[in-house]
């Protein structure tokens, strides 16, 4: 869909101050005792709980929707000929496949784009990682960005390989090194597939505690995955958000999956709630999915890609989710497929239709990017300022580690 069809979205208008205190550095020392912010956009109220009351705020029989992915240690420190040290952080794959979880398995070699730092790296250089014997080849660098390959020995999966010797990637703002606590709490308690740079932090909350209270009111949870790419942390640098170009991710469903959540869509009372941006945006990419389908286009499932505008396509506002959800189960059945896998650029922003869910479960994000566009878009284009607003007047802490929101568009009935 042609930008020039899409409202000006001005990113002026989704910023806002946030101190740099207010930035959780650490999690806290349990999981589901961080605060969490209900806000009503049907009522236009804000009320405050804990995380641990999130299953007594949901509806009975409904639907928890999450994000499986699991952050790699995707950080790895090698050494130039001279001696002095280089960052190389692995985003996305390249070679022997652009999926993360096929190039994980890789054996011997792979190739990835990537950001590398320190000084004088130049395109043909080798940097050795001395414990592991482990080669990281330059194949072209530009700025901070860089295409390396990874040669090794030893017939290791890439994945254990890195595993042994690589750091998780904590988000930029986060001013530290990496410590033991963040091996486990950088990571959501349910966390699978292997292949993020990031977490999707809306699901660090969740503990066992709370997926009992969840399953004792019948709320059914159903897993999907999104790889989660650096661009998630992305500023929009554009004044026109229409001019920024969003990251492409990695998504995944099991046929098994979408059955669930279309028997969710096509039940008597529907309500479906996404845990993160990143379930949500998997969520509209599929619903995208199912009603181009519906409106007679056959995708290839092997060239799966969900364009930014997707959500801005007016021609597939009249499919709504029960009817969505069918057609590409059918459509999963047609090419026998058990895994649908593909790739989605979706932008959720003020002016698009969002259609797949009924409450968002999500952190606090930083000021004028892409997330916050989204959460516009879902609550309302300015009510996000009084949600804002009341995290701010009330001590909660913001971004990755920081406290969460459950935020809903519709009147809820629990």
């Amino acid at each position: 869909m042609p930008k020039n069809d899409i409202p000006s979205i001005d990113i002026q208008r989704y910023s806002y101050d946030l101190p740099p205190d207010r930035i959780a550095e650490y999690p806290l020392e349990e999981r589901d005792a961080s605060k969490l912010l209900l806000y009503s956009a049907a009522e236009q109220t804000i009320a405050h709980h804990h995380f641990r009351d999130v299953a007594s705020l949901l509806p009975r029989n409904s639907l928890l929707v999450v994000n499986s992915t699991r952050v790699i240690a995707a950080r790895i420190v090698a050494s130039k000929p001279s001696g002095g040290r280089v960052e190389v952080l692995l985003i996305d794959p390249m070679i022997p496949s652009v999926d993360p979880v096929a190039a994980l398995q890789a054996i011997g070699t792979s190739t990835w784009n990537s950001m590398v730092g320190g000084r004088n790296v130049k395109s043909g250089m080798v940097l050795t990682h001395d414990q592991s014997g482990l080669q990281i080849t330059i194949v072209e660098r530009n700025g901070t960005q860089a295409v390396v390959r990874l040669d090794w020995q030893g017939g290791k999966h890439l994945a254990a390989l890195l595993e042994e010797i690589g750091r998780l990637p904590l988000p930029p703002y986060i001013h530290r090194n990496v410590e033991l606590v963040d091996t486990e709490r950088y990571q959501t308690v349910y966390a699978k597939e292997q292949g993020s740079v990031a977490a999707p932090t809306a699901g660090l909350h969740f503990t066992q505690r709370v997926f009992d209270q969840i399953d004792q009111r019948a709320i059914e949870t159903v897993l999907l995955t999104l790889h989660v790419g650096l661009g998630t942390f992305q500023p929009v640098s554009a004044t026109d958000a229409r001019d920024h170009v969003m990251h492409s991710e990695r998504f995944g469903v099991s046929r098994q999956s979408l059955a669930r959540i279309h028997a969710n869509a096509a039940s008597h009372e529907p309500w479906i709630t996404a845990v993160g941006t990143t379930s949500l945006r998997t969520l509209e990419s599929l619903h995208t999915l199912g009603a181009s389908i519906v409106c007679g286009h056959d995708p290839d499932p092997s060239d799966l890609h969900v364009d930014q505008w997707s959500a801005f396509d007016t021609s597939l506002w009249d499919v709504d989710r029960r009817a969505s959800f069918a057609a590409l189960a059918t459509w999963m059945d047609a090419h026998n497929l058990t895994n649908l896998w593909g790739s989605t650029s979706i932008m959720l922003a003020p002016g698009c239709r969002i259609s797949s869910v009924d409450a968002l479960i999500t952190n606090f994000h930083q000021p004028g990017n892409t997330l916050m566009l989204l959460v516009a878009a879902f609550v309302g284009q300015d009510n996000w300022k009084h949600v804002y607003d009341a995290a701010l007047s009330n001590d909660y802490r913001f971004l990755s580690y920081g406290d969460s929101s459950l935020l809903v568009r519709e009147q809820i009935s629990v």
